[in-house]
Formats: C-alpha cells, sequence, structure tokens
C-alpha cells in the first residue's frame, strides 16, 4: 500500500506540475485568437481536475478495500492499538463519495467536447495526461504487488494477500485498459464502451462503499458507539474518583452522591443521553487493622464496588485485542486500576447490548497506608 500511495502522490504532482506548465507555456506564445486562447486554458484545468479526481479516487478506493479486507480478516499478528471508529476509512470513503462523481462529470464533459470539436482529441495536454496515468498506474501495479508479495511471505493470512491482489489488478488494469482506449477511440462514432466503463466503474465504488460502511457500521451505529465511548469514560472517570474517596477516607461512599465536590469542582455525570445517574453498588466495604510494625494501616479485606449503565451497542475484546463474537469478562472482577481511554481494546470494559455492571476491587497491594 505504501508503494501505491508514493506512486499516486507522484502522478498527482507529476500532473500538476506539467499542466501548470503547458498552461503558462500556451499563455505566453499564443498566436491565436484570444477566445481560442482561453479554450486552451480551459482545457488545461479540465485535465488538471480529471487527474487530480481520478488519483484521489483511486488512493482513497484501495485504502477503503484495504481498510475492509483488514478487519473482515483480522490477524492476531497485528494486534495493538486500533481505531475502533474507522476515522481515516471514514475520511476515506467521504472524499471518494465527492471526488469519485466529479471524476465521472468531467470526463463526460470533455468527451462531449472532443465529439464536437474533434481536433482536441489531439492536445498534448491530453496526451500528457493520459500517458501519465498509463505510466504510473503501470509502476503501481508492479510495485504494490511486490509490496504485497512480500507481506505475503512474511507471514500475513492468504486470504487478505488474495484479496488485496484482486483488488490492485481489477482497479490498475481497468484505468490501464479505458486510457490505453481512449487513446485510440474515434470520437467521431458513437460507442458504449465509455458508457459501459462507467457502469462497471460506478458498481465496484458503490460496492466498496456499501461493504466498508457494514464492517465499520453506518453513521447510526457510529453515533451509538461514540456514546457508548463517553458512557464508558464517564464511569472510568466515577472509578477514580471512588478510589480517591477511598485512599482519603479508608472506605467506599455509601452512595455515588457523596462523590460530589464542589470545592474540587467535581459533579458525578449522568448518561449522556437518557440524563439519569448512572448506578453504583457497594458490594464489600474494607477491613482495615492497623500494623504496628510499620505503624500504617493495613487492608485485611479489600473493597469490592460495582458500576452499572445500560449501553446501546456491544463491546467484546480477547486479551489481544481482537473481536470476539461473545461478551466475555462482565461477571469478572477487575481491579479498580484499569481506567478506560479511547481506543482501549482490553476486556476490562467489555459490555453486551442493555444493563451493564463492572465489578472492581480494591486490593490491599494498592492501599497507600494510611496512619
Amino acid at each position: 500500500m505504501t508503494v501505491l500511495i508514493i506512486t499516486i502522490i507522484s502522478l498527482f504532482f507529476l500532473i500538476c506540475i506539467v499542466s501548470v506548465g503547458y498552461l503558462i507555456y500556451s499563455l505566453i506564445t499564443k498566436n491565436a485568437m484570444h477566445t481560442e486562447t482561453k479554450m486552451k486554458a480551459l482545457d488545461v484545468f479540465l485535465y488538471l481536475g480529471i487527474g487530480i479526481s481520478l488519483v484521489v479516487s483511486v488512493t482513497n478506493l484501495l485504502q477503503i478495500i484495504f481498510t475492509a479486507i483488514d478487519r473482515k480478516f483480522a490477524d492476531v499478528l497485528n494486534a495493538g492499538y486500533v481505531d475502533i471508529y474507522s476515522s481515516d476509512m471514514r475520511l476515506a470513503i467521504a472524499s471518494l463519495a465527492v471526488m469519485y462523481p466529479l471524476y465521472v462529470g468531467l470526463s463526460w464533459y470533455v468527451a462531449k467536447d472532443i465529439s464536437r470539436f474533434l481536433y482536441k482529441r489531439d492536445l498534448t495536454i491530453r496526451k500528457i495526461v493520459i500517458y501519465t496515468t498509463l505510466f504510473v498506474t503501470v509502476c503501481s501495479l508492479i510495485g504494490t504487488l511486490v509490496s504485497l508479495i512480500y507481506t505475503y511471505l512474511g507471514g500475513e493470512l492468504t486470504i487478505r494477500f488474495a484479496y488485496k491482489a484482486l483488488a490492485i489488478a481489477t482497479v490498475s488494469l481497468g484505468i490501464f485498459g479505458y486510457y490505453f482506449y481512449s487513446l485510440r477511440r474515434d470520437y467521431a462514432q458513437k460507442s458504449a464502451i465509455p458508457t459501459w466503463a462507467t457502469v462497471v466503474a460506478s458498481i465496484l465504488v458503490v460496492g466498496a462503499l456499501v461493504w466498508s460502511i457494514s464492517i465499520v457500521g453506518t453513521p447510526s451505529q457510529m453515533r451509538a458507539m461514540r456514546v457508548d465511548d463517553t458512557r464508558l469514560s464517564d464511569l472510568s472517570g466515577i472509578q477514580q474518583q471512588i478510589f480517591n474517596h477511598f485512599q482519603s477516607t479508608d472506605k467506599l461512599p455509601a452512595t455515588i452522591a457523596e462523590l460530589d465536590d464542589a470545592f474540587q469542582g467535581y459533579a458525578v455525570p449522568t448518561d449522556p443521553i437518557t440524563k439519569k445517574a448512572y448506578i453504583y453498588i457497594l458490594t464489600q466495604q474494607p477491613v482495615l487493622k492497623m500494623n504496628y510494625v510499620t505503624n500504617k494501616k493495613e487492608v485485611v479485606t479489600p473493597a469490592v464496588f460495582q458500576l452499572c449503565a445500560t449501553f446501546d451497542t456491544k463491546r467484546a475484546y480477547d486479551q489481544r485485542g481482537q473481536t470476539v463474537s461473545s461478551v466475555s469478562g462482565t461477571d469478572s472482577m477487575y481491579s479498580a486500576a484499569h481506567y478506560y481511554y479511547s481506543g482501549d481494546l482490553s476486556p476490562f470494559w467489555n459490555h453486551g447490548v442493555g444493563d451493564t455492571c463492572f465489578k472492581r476491587v480494591i486490593s490491599p497491594e494498592m492501599y497507600y497506608g494510611g496512619k
């Protein structure tokens, strides 16, 4: 994927430099009428727009497909931080949804223009864009396949390699075939090939968008995930306040309202949607004794409590941060030292849809030892 991005970015800058250079050259050396010069300048910007929109569309299409493949066929060897909200992929989807129709519209306009003025088939800027596209497409095809094979030999899943290679071959060969045909097309004759090529490309783009959205989630699902993320952040903050209360008073609060502290500017948060208070359950108060050797208190029996909320989505990860089908860990008792952060893939905060309670324990090792 890195090789593909580098080559496509190279295409982008090459088209920009050559197109602007050609425009400046045309304006400096103009010997024709003003209207003809204006038409040539318009042609330069049209082909520049086609080149840029094509580059952005291809880059984002392949990014969407590759990311969707990685999400669909997760590899345990790639465990680590994952953007659970797929920010990069959503940006790619938005870019593709805007730039691809722009590319189709500009291409359609240019084709109609050439049909009316056949001499424009031989414009220098048109040949520059097409030949540059063909050259970089071939280079990106070769370079990306080499990169994929290298990754595959390093142990990547066969199914992921196969789908990525198929995506690269389909997109690159499709672009190469269409522009190879465009160089030899007789614009004086009507042809159904451009229409069918547009239909096939549009089906591919729409299919990639639908597939990617089905994997990363619809806008309503993403909103529900963000709301649940806020709930987990709230519970984690309350857990921290409970722990601080325990350290300063040697006991757990009897009710969640005891955590409100106007002096420190802390108010217990409520559910962001229902505005109802989160549920706090005091399961076990700690038992402490004085150690006269160290002259400090020690926890004999740990403090245990639960924090509960109602969730709209399911969160299910294993110890490696991989998505699992069943929600495990919700009945386990975890240390109160496990705090939640956005992007956390640990099982300590797994939950199902509906009411979920998180059991937390403050062990003797976590007690500072008050006098």
